[in-house]
C-alpha cells in the first residue's frame, strides 16, 4: 500500500502544483510523518497554495473540498456539538438541508467518526474536507466568542423599527 505522502505527492505532479522530484524528496522526507504535518508543510513553505492541496485532498479522500476560512457557520448546528468534540476530532457541521448534516473534516476516512457524530445527532452525515488547522481554529473561535442572544435581539428590533417609518399609500 502507497504512504500518503506518495499518493498526494502523485495527485499534486498530476495537478501541475508539484515536480516529481520534489514528491519524491517528499516521499522520503516525510515517511512516517503525521499527515496533518505534510499538509501544513506544504501550505506553511509556499510548495503548494491552499487551494490546490484542498482540490489534491478532495482526489485523495474522493469527496468535495470545502475551505472553512471566512465561512459564516449556522450558530444552531455548531451549537449541536461540545467544543472538544469538534477540535479533538478536526470536524465542524457546515450546512443542514434537512435531511443531510454537512461535516467538514480533515479525516473523512476516519471509520468511526460517523458514529461518533451520530451521539449528538441522528441525521445522515455527508463529509466535504478541509485543513485541519482551520477547522480546530474556527472551531475554537467560535466557543470563544459566540453569538450573543442581546445581538439577536437588536437585529429584530431594528428590522421592526424600519417597518414602522413605512407609509400605507392605500
Amino acid at each position: 500500500m502507497k504512504q500518503y505522502t506518495q499518493v498526494l505527492g502523485e495527485i499534486l505532479c498530476r495537478r501541475g502544483a508539484l515536480n516529481k522530484e520534489d514528491a519524491q524528496s517528499f516521499k522520503q522526507d516525510f515517511k512516517g510523518t503525521d499527515r496533518e504535518q505534510f499538509n501544513y508543510f506544504l501550505i506553511d513553505e509556499d510548495i503548494v497554495s491552499k487551494e490546490e492541496l484542498l482540490a489534491a485532498l478532495s482526489e485523495y479522500y474522493e469527496v468535495p473540498f470545502f475551505d472553512v476560512r471566512g465561512y459564516q457557520f449556522n450558530h444552531e448546528l455548531l451549537a449541536l456539538f461540545p467544543k472538544d468534540f469538534l477540535i479533538t476530532h478536526a470536524v465542524i457541521p457546515i450546512e443542514f438541508d434537512g435531511a443531510i448534516l454537512t461535516m467538514v473534516t480533515g479525516r473523512p476516512d476516519d471509520s468511526e467518526l460517523t458514529e461518533k457524530i451520530q451521539r449528538y445527532t441522528q441525521h445522515h452525515i455527508e463529509y466535504r474536507v478541509g485543513i485541519v488547522r482551520d477547522i480546530v481554529d474556527e472551531a475554537r473561535a467560535y466557543y470563544e466568542s459566540p453569538p450573543d442572544e442581546s445581538d439577536i435581539e437588536i437585529e429584530e428590533e431594528d428590522e421592526e423599527e424600519s417597518t414602522e417609518d413605512m407609509i400605507d399609500l392605500y
